[in-house]
């Protein structure tokens, strides 16, 4: 197989708002570090599959739908095969103009500029193109913690050691035949959120992917953010998380760059490639979607986000139910992967593992639908499957038989 890559900085030319933190009301004060956009362009025989990483919080679903035609067209890749993927970085700008402003101020010139970077990127790639031999290396690290915890009858956003986290750490390493190191894939869930400093970083995984290029000359990585709506980093002080300035952003992406140049001395497992793909789209239905004449009455009398909420909806149409798109990539013999348009609960990655025992879930895929959270979940309440349908601009929450619907698809795909 063929493997061609590429590496260029995305870090915003003039100041704009951060994305992740309501409570960052202004333009970025620094820039503590660069954020990249790395493209890794696959190919075996007549198949190919393009991804396109970034030190994002996501790539916005609207953004996805204007460039992934563009790309296709000038490279002649089948949009099914063009994976937009983000590290979930809470320090990095936006791409949507999608959601409330509260959460997300969309900056058009930053937009045109990141398409601008994503297809030169894509072209350098293509050009980039040379031999490697793939592994898949299996680990992990215990550096995240499961973040949702009853406290007097009610889901509150702390540490919860009750509940095991998935600290699965997989790698997939794509070796030159003269032994050199190409490129790799590393997958792991675990919040890209440890900073709420209103700087430019691109967080653990980001910082992680530059210590992988300077160890490893000639390399370039890309991070797949897991299954981690309900997970997050373990930075913990007492019974509450605490967020973190930039220098401890090293020290944790240090240990997890540690952590991947252990695994990488391991004995990896071969990957025969096949590169192909399924590709479905699953209606998710909402539940407390208002009437036309409610929201209009909300969006004129309600006052801040609960007013930028109904204009949102307003503006996109108020629609009952969301669109997952859900893929699967049979990379190859022992790997599959699975991705989703969502921040998504540990739970659907351990149900694809319970179907296919090689697969890799990736979060943060070709657009965001908000949080996807399991039918338990969603009886208890809580940010994820409540509180953050208003950021989101969803016109209701999502009801609990999206577990079954999402599961059936699951099925289907492993299945047919």
């Amino acid at each position: 197989m063929q493997l061609g890559t590429a590496k260029l900085t995305i870090t915003p030319q003039t100041p704009v708002r951060l994305c992740g933190y309501a409570t960052r009301t202004t333009v970025y004060e620094q820039v503590k570090e660069d954020i990249f956009l790395r493209v890794q362009l696959h190919r075996h025989e007549e198949e190919a599959l393009l991804f396109i990483y970034a030190d994002l919080l996501w790539w916005g679903s609207d953004f996805v739908a204007q460039i992934r035609p563009k790309i296709s067209e000038a490279y002649q890749i089948n949009e099914d095969r063009i994976f937009f993927v983000a590290s979930h970085n809470h320090s990095g700008p936006p791409t949507s103009n999608r959601f409330t402003p509260s959460l997300e101020t969309y900056d058009p010139v930053y937009a045109q500029f990141l398409q601008e970077r994503v297809l030169e990127g894509v072209g350098l790639a293509l050009k980039d193109l040379e031999p490697v031999e793939a592994h898949r290396y299996d680990g992990s690290v215990a550096l995240n913690v499961f973040r949702r915890l009853i406290v007097d009858g009610e889901i509150q956003m702390r540490p919860n050691y009750q509940v095991k986290a998935d600290q699965r750490l997989t790698i997939v390493a794509f070796h030159r035949p003269d032994g050199s190191l190409k490129g790799t894939m590393i997958h792991y869930p675990c919040h890209a959120n440890l900073s709420n400093e209103n700087v430019v970083q691109p967080d653990y995984p980001g910082v992680a992917l530059r210590m992988l290029d300077d160890t490893y000359q000639g390399s370039v990585s890309i991070f797949l953010q897991g299954c981690t709506a309900d997970l997050r980093p373990n930075s913990v002080l007492g019974q509450r998380f605490v967020p973190a300035g930039y220098e401890r952003v090293l020290q944790f992406a240090g240990d997890f760059f540690e952590a991947c140049k252990v695994l990488l001395t391991q004995e990896g497992a071969v990957i025969r490639p096949h590169l192909r793909v399924k590709r479905q789209l699953v209606e998710l239905p909402l539940e407390g979607v208002l009437s036309q004449e409610e929201l209009e009455e909300r969006a004129r009398t309600g006052q801040g986000v609960e007013q930028e909420w109904a204009q949102a909806v307003i503006a996109s149409q108020n629609r009952p139910s969301e669109q997952l798109e859900l893929s699967m990539i049979d990379y190859g013999d022992r790997l599959r992967f699975y991705t989703f348009n969502a921040e998504v609960s540990q739970y659907y990655a351990a149900f694809a593992r319970d179907l296919d025992p090689d697969a890799v879930c990736i979060a943060y895929t070709n657009g965001m639908i908000g949080y996807i959270s399991t039918a338990e979940q969603i009886e208890e309440g809580g940010y994820e499957p409540k509180g953050s349908a208003l950021y989101f601009a969803l016109a209701g929450t999502y009801k609990p038989e999206i577990e079954r619907l999402i599961h059936e698809a699951m099925r289907t795909t492993v299945t047919e």
